[in-house]
């Protein structure tokens, strides 16, 4: 009997393979020729969500593909480590949303209905991080779901159980991190650093 993936494991997985996808590497085996260190199974498995990166990977992993690497551990703040990516995020809540529907009979139906494109068109949108997707298409999927206007713009992390089992201020403080520029951070680290080494 095979073993079941940590669910954990496969969020990270999709969000690194999304990654590597919109940073033009079509495949496991391009990004990985970047990396002359890993093996050749390496970036499949943690993709696959067989098993889940180290810190340290996925840092090298979001440095590679220009992406935060909270967003890749987390699903938390902006996708892109210096701004917003719109598009990417509505993907994001574009999957989250067919993968509660596919769990109700008929519910997937009504919705395409709704926002008025086919199972096929539906499913390049899931499969293409780059196909846009239209603001004419993420204004129905929220009338549909109501929910608020710009919901399907913003990234939510009330779907990340691993987000939220830490305590809140922990939350809070890669809530900064995640929304800081480089330079920010790199203040952050050295005021931690500081406090680290100070007498308590």
């Amino acid at each position: 009997m095979s073993e079941t993936k940590n669910p954990i494991n496969v969020q990270i997985g999709q969000r690194i393979k999304q990654a590597r996808k919109m940073a033009g590497f079509a495949t496991a085996a391009q990004l990985l020729e970047k990396i002359k260190d890993w093996g050749t199974g390496r970036l499949g498995n943690y993709e696959a969500g067989i098993s889940q990166p180290s810190p340290e990977d996925i840092l090298k992993i979001a440095t590679l593909t220009h992406t935060s690497p909270c967003w890749i551990m987390f699903g938390l703040g902006p996708i892109r480590s210096n701004n917003r990516d719109v598009q990417a995020i509505r993907h994001q809540n574009l999957s989250h949303l067919v993968d509660q529907m596919t769990q109700k009979r008929g519910t997937l139906t009504r919705f395409l209905k709704a926002i008025g494109i086919s199972k096929h068109k539906l499913q390049q949108y899931l499969d293409n991080p780059f196909l846009t997707l239209p603001d004419k298409i993420a204004r129905l999927c929220e009338a549909h779901c109501r929910y608020p206007t710009h919901w399907m713009d913003e990234q939510h992390v009330e779907t990340d159980p691993l987000f939220l089992s830490f305590p809140e201020d922990m939350r809070t403080l890669m809530t900064l991190y995640s929304n800081f520029s480089e330079n920010e951070r790199q203040k952050l680290l050295a005021i931690a650093e500081i406090l680290s080494n100070s007498p308590s």
